[in-house]
Order: structure tokens, then C-alpha cells, then sequence
């Protein structure tokens, strides 16, 4: 049987898979392409002293996994393998300045540095792979983890303590203060970035750590064609993270992930990877961007965590990016308040919702949507433009949906921190060092 043809660099529509289809819940097939992901399989010897047992997560990033220190007895660390057209020197660089300063700085610990890493060069180009501690869940992962018992009548939830999310979002503005101590800023700022501690792994039998074709589902790749694939591994792994620890709340240590979209804050990029829900309003207009994008992204979350609702409903349906924006802008100068005239002078369809004396007109911005779900959308409403529904302030809806075991005065007290922190001025925002002063995050 002659070789097959080297799959493109682009990643295929699914009905040109070059794969049978298969529904295994993790990455595509197509991913292992040239430039894309590094084909691992369980037992693989990475680096020459990392022998992988267990997969851990991936993204569009590339695959995480659990593997053996095979230098140092029951070791455990966690292998990022970022896909060979992810450009990592940023990422790489930010990494090596902050552990030349990280001896000195207590809050280092709250982010997760490199204990090494090291270049793979496979069938799909070469691949920067970066070594860290293992950690267990993502707050955003542990709170969406589904339940082995579901009642539809009484559907259970998964939500902290105000206690506990206290101790998480101290956690996180530790990690925030070594960053931007140290010239940093994180840029990516989401519950998925912040991680649990695991287990204690020494404690464990590396049989109940690693996968294998008894224990873990893996479903095979098999190729339309029926011939081998070089560029594949033999298997998809569906990935199990670590459980999180179970220890008393003030010996668990939390920390910050991902630098991708890390910057130094004395050389800021053009744009940033922050999650459309959680940009700061100059980010939504394309300002300047410093420190304090990060600041207001973790407001976005406090709300979220102290009242399990978002801050700002996004329809991102459409697509478009002016619709979501123009919609972010709308909801951010009603929630938060009106936005100062050098920040209204930088957004350029604001005319389509204020008038010249600045009232606001009976528009939205899905009257502007030329996507198939803003046609739709004008199709259903026959022509009418009803007026904006009103939102309330930020003060009024924090009150609405705060968790049940926060009192009125501890919903004032964290109302008023909260308006401190999402200014809109960025100028104004606190630093994380004063946000770690504040009386409610000491007591």
C-alpha cells in the first residue's frame, strides 16, 4: 500500500477529515497535522526523562499530560506541548524573567512557573514543551463539573462559600501583585486560568494515576483510506484532570496559569486574548493597555463568584464584532455608568444609539447586524424597534443576585469595593497590592 498524502496545514471542514468519524469528547483528529499537535501516546518517553501516563486537558493551544520524572523517584510534573504553529518565545521569555525574580517574592507562589522545558522535533514540526508542577482543576471546571446525581426537579449547583471565594480571589490578587511587581501583566484573566491544588500525589500508587486501555477511554484513529498515519498517535485520549485537594482552607495555594497572552507591561501589544465578557472598556476601544485590564477582569469575576450571575450578558451569536462590542459598550454605560467624551470620542458607531445631545435612541446593535442571526432576528420583529430595555446598576444588580450567606452590610461593603475597581478610568482602578489592603479581603 503506497504512503498517504501529507494533510494540509489548514485544518480540514469535518466531512474532509481525512479520519472516520468518531465522537470521542476531546481535540479533533485533525489536529495532528503539520503545524499542528505533537502525536503522544501513553508510555511515550518525552525530553529523554518524562515518561507520560496520564492526559490531563488540551486546548487550541496543544495537549497537557501527567508523566514520571524518570530522573527523581515518584515524581510527578505536568508536560504542556504546545502545537508547532503556537509561537511561545513571549510566553517562554516572561517565564524565564519571572523565575530569575521569583526567590524574592513571596506571592510567587500563586502562579504556576516552569520548572523546565525543552524543544520536540515530531512529524509535524518542532514543538516548545514547558514543565510545571501538576494542579488540579480549573475554578471554571470544578464549578461546571457535572453531577453523577441529577435531579431536573431540583437541579443541584456547584458554588463556593462567600469564605472560600474570598480565599480565591485573595489568591488570584496575589498571583496579580508578583505579576505586575514584576513588570507583567497577565492579559487573560478567567476562571479557567486559575487552578486548584491537587491531591497529594505521593500519597498515590501510580496504577491509580496513570490511563490505560482498561481503565480510561482511548478510541482509536483509523484513517478513511485504511492506511497508517505518521503524522497521528495511534489513539485519542479523553482527558481526566487531577481531583483537587482536600485540605484546610489556608493550606491550599491557588495559582494563576497561562501566559500566552502575557505581556510586559512597559511594552504593551496592539490587542490582547482577554475574554470578550471580561475586557476592560479600553480594550473594547482599542486604547492604551496597561496593569489595569487585568484589574477589571478580576471584577468581572468577583461579581462572578460572589453572585454566581455575569456581570455583562454577551450575545456573541452574530459574530460580528462591532454588534458585540457596540453591545458591551451599551451594557457597560448602564451598568457601570456613562462613559467620559474622550472614551465615547474613540467609538465610532456611537451615533447609532446617542443622539447629538447624547439621549439614547430606540436602536440596538442587532439593527445594525448583517450576520444571518441579526437578519433573523429584524425578521421576527417585523420592522419594530422596541425601546432599550433599561439596565440596573451595578450596586443594584450585585444586591439582586448575591450569594445567599452575604448579609446587607457585607453587600454594601463589597458593592462599594467593586465600583472602585471597575472604573472606568484606568487610571483610577486600584492596584492589586491595594486591593490586598482593603479591610474585606484582611478580615
Amino acid at each position: 500500500m503506497s504512503a498517504p498524502p501529507t494533510p494540509p496545514a489548514e485544518m480540514p471542514l469535518f466531512k474532509d477529515s481525512r479520519f472516520k468519524p468518531m465522537s470521542t469528547p476531546c481535540e479533533r483528529a485533525d489536529s495532528y497535522r503539520p503545524g499542528g499537535f505533537h502525536p503522544v501516546n501513553l508510555g511515550d518517553v518525552l525530553g529523554q526523562r518524562y515518561r507520560v501516563i496520564r492526559k490531563l486537558g488540551y486546548g487550541s493551544f496543544g495537549t497537557v499530560w501527567l508523566a514520571i520524572d524518570l530522573t527523581r523517584l515518584s515524581s510527578y510534573i505536568a508536560l504542556k506541548i504546545y502545537a508547532a504553529n503556537v509561537d511561545s518565545a513571549n510566553e517562554l521569555s516572561i517565564h524565564q524573567y519571572l523565575s530569575a525574580n521569583c526567590q524574592r517574592d513571596a506571592n510567587s507562589k500563586f502562579v504556576l512557573l516552569l520548572s523546565d522545558y525543552f524543544t520536540l522535533q515530531g512529524p509535524n514540526g518542532k514543538h516548545i514543551c514547558f514543565v510545571t508542577k501538576p494542579m488540579g482543576p480549573s475554578i471554571s471546571t470544578f464549578l461546571n463539573a457535572s453531577f453523577e446525581e441529577y435531579d431536573p426537579l431540583n437541579p443541584p449547583t456547584r458554588r463556593f462559600s462567600t469564605s472560600r471565594n474570598k480565599h480565591i480571589l485573595k489568591s488570584i490578587l496575589s498571583g496579580l501583585k508578583f505579576l505586575h511587581d514584576n513588570n507583567v501583566t497577565h492579559g487573560d484573566l478567567q476562571l479557567g486560568n486559575v487552578l486548584l491544588p491537587p491531591r497529594d500525589l505521593s500519597t498515590l500508587q501510580q496504577s491509580e494515576l496513570e490511563q490505560n486501555e482498561s481503565n480510561s477511554q482511548l478510541d482509536p484513529l483509523v484513517r478513511k483510506d485504511g492506511k497508517a498515519d505518521r503524522w497521528s498517535p495511534k489513539y485519542l485520549v479523553v482527558p481526566e484532570p487531577l481531583d483537587a485537594a482536600d485540605v484546610p482552607q489556608d493550606e491550599e495555594v491557588i495559582k494563576l496559569i497561562d501566559l500566552g497572552g502575557a505581556f510586559y507591561s512597559n511594552n504593551p501589544p496592539a490587542s490582547v486574548v482577554t475574554p470578550l465578557g471580561l475586557r476592560a472598556p479600553e480594550t473594547i476601544l482599542q486604547d492604551k493597555i496597561s496593569p489595569a485590564i487585568d484589574i477589571w477582569s478580576f471584577g468581572c469575576i468577583m461579581f462572578g463568584l460572589l453572585t454566581d450571575n455575569v456581570l455583562f450578558e454577551l450575545f456573541t451569536f452574530s459574530g460580528e464584532r462591532n454588534t458585540i462590542d457596540d453591545d458591551h459598550l451599551l451594557q457597560l454605560s448602564e451598568i457601570i455608568g456613562p462613559l467620559p467624551e474622550d472614551m465615547l470620542a474613540k467609538w465610532p458607531r456611537r451615533g447609532l444609539y446617542f443622539g447629538s445631545g447624547g439621549n439614547r435612541l430606540n436602536t440596538s446593535p442587532f439593527d445594525f447586524d448583517d450576520s444571518p442571526f441579526g437578519q433573523a432576528k429584524r425578521a421576527r420583529s417585523k420592522g419594530r424597534r422596541d425601546p432599550p430595555v433599561p439596565l440596573t446598576s451595578l450596586e443594584d444588580k450585585f444586591h439582586e443576585y448575591r450569594l445567599s450567606d452575604v448579609d446587607a452590610a457585607e453587600a454594601n461593603e463589597i458593592a462599594s469595593l467593586l465600583r472602585d475597581i471597575l472604573h472606568i478610568d484606568p487610571l483610577q482602578r486600584p492596584t492589586a497590592a491595594q486591593l490586598l489592603e482593603r479591610p474585606w479581603f484582611r478580615d
